[in-house]
Parts: C-alpha cells; structure tokens; sequence
C-alpha cells in the first residue's frame, strides 16, 4: 500500500494512505463477504418468490401458506434494509436526513478522545517514572560498567580524541611550558589512558546509582510533554475522511450482524402477525 510522507516542523512522519477506494473486484469481493448484505439478499429473494407464487397460487389455503413467508421475508427485509440504512448513516453524511454521518460530523472530538485515551492509558506520568526506573535498573545490572569504561578508553575513537587533545595543549602557554621543560606532550599519552581508566572505574558505581532514578537522568514530566506535543502534530494528520475511514475498516466488518438481525426479528415479527391476523391483507 502506498505510503504518504506528512511534513511537520520536527519530524517526518510517513502515514499510510486509508482513503484508497478499491477497485470493482474487491467492492464485489467485499460485498459477497458481508453477512448482512447476503441476509439482505435472502430476505429479498424470499419475498420475491413469495410474492410470485402469491401471484400464481390461486387457491385459500395455498395463498394462506404462501401469505407466511411473504410476510417474513417482507418484514424481515425491512428489518434489515432499516439496520442497514442506520449503518450506512453512521460514516456517510445524507443530504437532508438529520443526524446522519455522525463520525464525520464529529471526526475531531474523536481523534481528540483517542489522543486523551493514548496519553491517560501509557504516557500516565506515574507508569512512566515506574517503567524507565525498572528499564534503567535492568541496563544497570546487565552491563558491567568497568569494563565498558575499559572499553571506551581503550577504543579509536579516544585514542583520536586524546591525541587531538595532546596536539592543541602545544599551542597552549601550559603546553609550551612543558616543551620548556623538555617533555613532548604527545609523551604523556601513555599516563593519560590508565588514569581515564581509573577515574571511570571510580564513577561506575555512581553511574549505576544514577541510573536507578530515572528522575536524575530523564525529566518525566517534560518527556511526556514532548510526547503530547508528538500526538497532537500526529493527531492533525487524522483527516476527516482519514478517521473515517479507519473507524470504518475497524467496525464496519462487525455491523453486519446489526442488519442480519434486523432481518431476523423482522421476519419472525412477520410470521408472528400473520399467524394472529395482524398483517395487512395481501
């Protein structure tokens, strides 16, 4: 599926495109698989051949048989077509009908409520400081902080820093001073990577201290404010027919037994006032 990059003053952000309209085999492959499109289609095929033989049957009793499924599968197809139109109404706005294209209508109260649910339910203040705590206290115990600093000490990248170093303090009046004194800065290079070495080891375990409050290394507060500031520059990538469709991909599948029951009790209350003398005389 293609991939659409929205722009934003921080960061890029890539968002999948939902408002792709498929093409004609899926919408018939779609069509085929919704439950309550097929009870539509039974309860219309029903009262069509019911109201065939209706037609055709010219006897009481044959029309008295037929008048039961004519008036089930009539009912039960308004039942369904009346749950089916409900739905539809709920993601699509209707000219002159009130009430209808409720999630589009209120698109943005409701991406505001995800935004509020996202933030209340995994960015709550309390659960972070608890969850970086036991994070930084699990990196704390499995790293063996001597022998990281040993390895950083003794890595390229320090040894290029440290040479750097020695090469500028000859330019300094301390570093001509020890060329006056006869000694080449680049000489002390061999004293310097054990006493780096040392001085690590000495603040590893105020390091591993450090790490088991996650207060003295990351401000929780303002880290859940930068993930607030994130939601809502996120949240105005939801378009109106972007929240729409999402919600539809999600429930719309499941509103199927909405219509399909719909046709169900609407047949049976066509059944049941039929067999009382209720229904209208056909």
């Amino acid at each position: 599926m293609p991939h659409r990059p929205v722009q934003n003053s921080e960061v890029q952000i890539h968002v999948p495109d939902t408002t792709q309209k498929p093409n004609f085999p899926q919408r018939i492959s779609n069509f085929v698989r919704d439950k309550g499109n097929i009870s539509l289609i039974i309860t219309f095929v029903v009262t069509t051949i019911a109201l065939t033989l209706f037609l055709l049957v010219q006897d009481v009793s044959g029309r008295q048989v037929v008048s039961y499924f004519l008036s089930g599968g009539l009912f039960g197809f308004a039942g369904g077509f009346t749950n089916w139109l409900a739905v539809v109404m709920l993601f699509t706005r209707i000219p002159g009908v009130y009430g209808s294209g409720v999630i589009p209508n209120r698109y943005r109260e409701i991406r505001a409520k995800v935004k509020e649910v996202i933030m209340e339910m995994f960015f709550d203040e309390e659960f972070l400081e608890k969850y970086l705590s036991h994070k930084l206290m699990e990196v704390a115990n499995n790293v063996d902080m001597k022998a990281k600093v040993g390895e950083i000490v003794h890595s390229k990248t320090v040894d290029r820093l440290i040479d750097e170093k020695l090469a500028s303090l000859g330019t300094t009046p301390e570093g001509q001073l020890i060329l006056k004194m006869g000694v080449d800065p680049k000489s002390l290079k061999p004293m310097i990577k054990p006493f780096l070495q040392g001085f690590g080891e000495d603040l590893a375990p105020m390091i591993k201290e450090t790490l088991s409050d996650p207060m003295q290394v990351i401000d929780v507060s303002k880290l859940r404010k930068e993930m607030e500031k994130y939601m809502n520059s996120r949240m105005e990538t939801l378009t109106e027919q972007r929240v729409t469709s999402l919600l539809e991909a999600v429930i719309r599948p499941h509103l199927g037994w909405i219509i399909v029951w719909g046709c169900v009790f609407g047949g049976l209350i066509g059944i049941i006032t039929q067999a009382v003398g209720l229904a209208p005389s056909y």
